[in-house]
């Protein structure tokens, strides 16, 4: 990799002031995701009201955005060591503020899902470059510290969504939550433009595994609409479906196999602790991904809530989900990796299980807030310890299977939990009812969790993983 920073003539001051600078930059990229998350996480009712539909139908606002934006997260790294990381995060930037226009003008379910697959685009490109770029820009003793600064400023956004959402939808239109990005791009954009330093990768002369892209995503979108489908299609359309999904991914696996520069390594997969870490965070953002879908049909369609009021409640899950981000860098180094990830497993078990017993706002608040922090620790904890058992030659591949499988395990939960809601009659006394039952598969999510952070990973030695 090009060190272009190095080879510039800049005081140590003026190097460290720049770094800081393009933190924030990068960081304030990845909060504009996170705030876009949680706005539309928190409007979904709303939207669908507005454009006809029922909520539970507007899942695909969410899904189609999370398929696109791992498919594309998917080639980012390879694709902004080839053509610059710099350049390609700053059209990230761009990409994610235009197509945020388009979702705010959508007319309809149809076009507005359509807007979010193509917002995915930018955000595949925009969250994974911001790291890339500072890490490049970092000093190799000051990485991971530069690394939990950036992701603490982007876990900010996660607070910040819920209410943003709710009070531009209470107060405006829901349609400002897209529209609002634009200028909350604008910042960053600038930022990266004047302060980063553009770097390839010479040596990056593998092909782009361009099959594995396509057959990644069909197969991951045929599960979920096979899924989706089960209350509506005749059985042997959804199984044929479903088998299709089946299919496209075990050929997925075979090529990935064979080829010098998969997507996913699966040979990553024999290592034990790798096994286990991945495991436990794909169940772990499975059941965040529950909690953040079905939360809000709860606060809004059963409880009553108005958009503002349910976004003030989430505060308790996203604020506990922002603060975990920088408790997560003391506990680890206190009681290891492997013992966080089994405590925010515990964390999700716990605090989702109560929304299932319990559907009273006191229970729902304290569920969220218990909850929040076991996601919190759950995402970063989990990636950050797969990152370390493999040889570091490979940490960019290993971050990059880790993290795609986290995503796309997110987007099957969900779907899961919508099939399941979609099962019980229409009207409030069936929706809470899926909504029970769905809160129930999201603490099962996490109770399964539990079992690799347990019983397959070990305490590593050396403090790496502890």
């Amino acid at each position: 990799m090009v060190n272009t920073e190095n080879s510039d003539e800049t005081s140590p001051e003026e190097g460290s002031r720049r770094t800081g600078l393009l933190l924030v930059a990068a960081g304030l990229a990845q909060f504009v995701v996170c705030v876009d998350y949680f706005s539309v996480a928190i409007a979904l009712p709303a939207m669908a009201r507005d454009l006809g539909i029922r909520a539970i139908d507007l899942q695909w606002v969410i899904t189609g955005y999370v398929l696109s934006c791992c498919a594309v997260l998917a080639v980012a790294g390879p694709l902004g060591d080839r053509f610059g990381r710099k350049r390609l995060l700053l059209v990230g930037i761009v990409l994610f503020g235009l197509f945020s226009i388009w979702a705010g003008l959508a007319r309809s379910a149809e076009e507005l899902v359509a807007a979010r697959i193509a917002l995915g685009i930018g955000a595949g490109l925009l969250f994974p470059l911001a790291t890339a770029v500072v890490s490049h820009a970092s000093s190799e003793r000051l990485l991971a510290r530069n690394i939990a600064l950036l992701s603490g400023v982007a876990t900010l956004g996660t607070a910040a969504g819920p209410v943003l959402g709710g009070v531009l939808t209470e107060f405006l239109d829901w349609r400002w939550i897209f529209f609002v990005n634009l200028p909350l791009c604008l910042v960053p954009f600038l930022m990266v433009l004047f302060f980063a330093r553009e770097s390839r990768d010479p040596e990056c002369g593998a092909r782009l595994d361009w099959t594995g892209v396509v057959l990644l995503l069909v197969g991951i979108a045929a599960l979920s609409v096979g899924i989706d489908r089960v209350p509506h299609w005749p059985t042997w359309w959804w199984v044929g479906t479903l088998a299709a999904g089946v299919v496209l991914l075990s050929l997925f696996a075979l090529l990935e196999l064979r080829l010098r520069a998969p997507i996913i390594d699966l040979r990553l997969f024999m290592n034990r602790d790798f096994l286990g870490f991945s495991l436990s965070g794909m169940l772990s953002n499975g059941a965040w991904c529950v909690l953040v879908f079905v939360a809000t049909l709860q606060l809004q369609k059963v409880l009553g809530f108005s958009v503002l009021e349910s976004g003030l409640i989430y505060l308790y899950l996203s604020g506990s989900v922002a603060a975990s981000s920088f408790i997560a860098p003391y506990l680890q180094r206190r009681i290891g990796t492997v013992n966080v990830v089994r405590i925010a497993l515990l964390c999700q078990l716990t605090g989702i299980g109560l929304l299932f017993f319990r559907d009273t706002e006191a229970w729902l608040s304290a569920g969220l807030l218990v909850a929040g922090f076991g996601c919190g620790w759950g995402w970063s904890m989990s990636q950050a310890g797969a990152i370390r058992t493999v040889p570091r030659a490979k940490s960019g591949l290993g971050s990059g299977s880790v993290l795609t499988l986290m995503i796309m395990a997110g987007n099957t939960a969900i779907v899961v939990v919508a099939m399941l809601i979609d099962l019980y009659p229409d009207g409030t006394a069936g929706l809470a009812t899926g909504i029970r039952e769905s809160f129930l598969v999201g603490a099962l999510i996490a109770g399964a969790g539990l079992l690799p952070a347990c019983l397959v990973l070990r305490r590593l030695r050396g403090g790496a993983s502890g």
